[in-house]
């Protein structure tokens, strides 16, 4: 028997994982047994509730993020780059799998549950079945997975053994999820997300314990496990104090009704899953797990852009639902100028910082291809925050149906880029499809865009902050091995590059007036 020893030393001594685990086994349990007393208070009324229920889930979702990334930066030091792509295969594998047993049903028992709550331990129980009897069908599926998954995509035992354990995770969180909902239609979001908060530090604390002692990969994912078990049990104690009883009915006439009712949820969320991370199997199949490592630690950056526009559009959203006409058409527009001048801003921050950004992240080992990767890859952010704004701005005018073939198109049109370009270009060809794919979902929303909103300024959207960029990135070309000189010179060049060719108008400018300073604004109207 092989006696495993403590391997982190004098860098990370055993003592700090473990203190954090006992902070988030005592944060996770002792919240979910007394609630959340402090902000239950603060919820007296409808506005603050909107407030609690609005920040509280993106504050815990930052939260979450940071401890991410730093786990991240520990992980991949520790498997080096062919362990994170085994682990990278592994968790995309489990996305999809979870995506598919939660089958859309976690929205529509919010909607449920907050039009009749007298219904919602019925809803927990037989959702939370039905998500298990959709878990038992893919079974199969993922025996086959097993079975030739080293013949197929060449994934490794460690592999294999990471996405049967994650699969198992599935298990406990189907509870944790139909319990959520219903917190959800309960209108108290704010306790389940600092749950969230203290399970995750139980998954980093487990999972620094089981990098320390050399588990690698499976060891991740046994720390998911647990993390998940944890995370339904404090669940299930906090579900008691809504003096609710879950009723453990399997029912088929009324599981046909939810699949019927949520099988178009299921459908959106597959096709946004497969329309971002399709390109994982490929590059596993042609590239291996080296490649994949690489390609997933650049991944891992881009990962936090959509961040920026989620949480922008669904402040927006209110104001374009409400608004009509050529109003709907001036918020959409200033909106997306807002969000598609920011995402240039991104790349060429990203240009710069890429090598910076990935030896923090993963360290040298990862360097240069992952930096590389990284350039092309955040060529996609301009296009993904102008089609976010662009979806909501199709339901604010009711015509989002419009949406899922648009999805269609740009799914199909990756997933043959991918077969196409990774076997003769190798995984650096997945960055520069899943950058025109945004393009493809850009030209399949811009018809019912223009249909629902009017003609669109997209001189002013797209081209006129072309000469900017363009400019920008050449600086940053000629520049890369003076990294201080390229960022005194490259971002002011594009600022005032914008100002000078009309791209930020003096509208722009008086929106905007409150939060600049006046000596800026005052500079800039001598200037124009």
């Amino acid at each position: 028997m092989t006696v495993r020893t403590w391997q982190l030393d004098p860098l990370l001594p055993l003592w700090l994982p473990l203190a954090l685990l006992a902070v988030g086994l005592l944060g996770l349990f002792g919240l979910a047994a007394l609630g959340s007393v402090g902000l239950d208070r603060l919820t007296v009324n409808q506005a603050r509730r909107i407030l609690a229920n609005s920040a509280t889930p993106l504050v815990a979702q930052l939260v979450n993020r940071a401890v991410d990334l730093i786990f991240a930066a520990i992980a991949l030091r520790i498997l080096g780059v062919e362990g994170n792509g085994e682990y990278a295969i592994a968790t995309v594998t489990w996305l999809y799998l979870k995506t598919i047993t939660d089958f859309g049903l976690s929205i529509l028992v919010a909607r449920e549950v907050a039009r009749a709550p007298q219904r919602a331990g019925h809803l927990v129980g037989t959702t939370t079945l039905f998500r298990w009897a959709v878990l038992v069908c893919l079974l199969p599926l993922l025996g086959a997975l097993v079975t030739t998954g080293r013949g197929w995509l060449g994934l490794s035992p460690a592999s294999l053994t990471a996405i049967v354990l994650l699969v198992i995770s599935i298990i406990p969180a189907s509870y944790s999820e139909a319990i959520n909902s219903v917190f959800t239609g309960y209108e108290r979001m704010h306790l389940p997300a600092i749950l969230t908060i203290f399970t995750n530090l139980v998954r980093f604390a487990i999972g620094l314990v089981a990098l320390g002692y050399g588990l690698g990969v499976p060891g991740i994912a046994t720390a998911a496990v647990i993390a998940a078990t944890c995370n339904a049990a404090a669940f299930h104690l906090a579900m008691h104090r809504l003096a609710m009883r879950v009723e453990w009915v399997c029912s088929l006439a009324e599981w046909r009704c939810l699949a019927k009712s949520a099988w178009p949820l299921l459908l959106n969320g597959l096709l946004i899953t497969v329309f971002f991370r399709i390109d994982t199997f490929v590059i596993q199949a042609f590239e291996g797990t080296y490649g994949l490592g690489i390609y997933d630690a650049a991944y891992k950056l881009p990962n936090l852009v959509p961040l920026i526009p989620s949480y922008f559009v669904l402040a927006v959203f209110p104001l374009l639902s409400r608004q009509s006409g050529d109003d709907r058409r001036r918020s959409f527009e200033l909106g997306a100028k807002f969000l598609v001048l920011t995402g240039w801003l991104i790349v060429l921050v990203t240009l710069i910082g890429a090598p910076l950004f990935i030896r923090i992240l993963g360290g040298q080992a990862f360097l240069p291809e992952a930096a590389e990767t990284l350039r092309i890859l955040i060529w996609f952010t301009p296009l993904h925050f102008l089609n976010g704004i662009a979806q909501y701005a199709v339901i604010a005018a009711d015509r989002q149906r419009a949406i899922a073939p648009a999805y269609i198109a740009a799914t199909i049109f990756n997933l043959l880029g991918n077969l196409t370009g990774v076997p003769l270009f190798g995984y650096r060809a997945a960055a520069v499809v899943t950058v025109l794919t945004e393009i493809v979902l850009l030209l399949a929303l811009r018809r019912a865009l223009e249909e629902s909103l009017g003609p669109i300024a997209w001189n002013g959207l797209l081209w006129r902050p072309l000469p900017a960029v363009l400019s920008a990135s050449a600086m940053v070309w000629f520049a890369l091995e003076y990294l201080p000189a390229a960022v005194v010179l490259v971002l002011p060049t594009y600022f005032v590059l914008l100002w000078m060719t009309g791209a930020v108008s003096i509208q722009d400018v008086a929106l905007l007036r409150p939060l600049l300073p006046h000596r800026l604004v005052d500079r800039l109207r001598c200037y124009r």
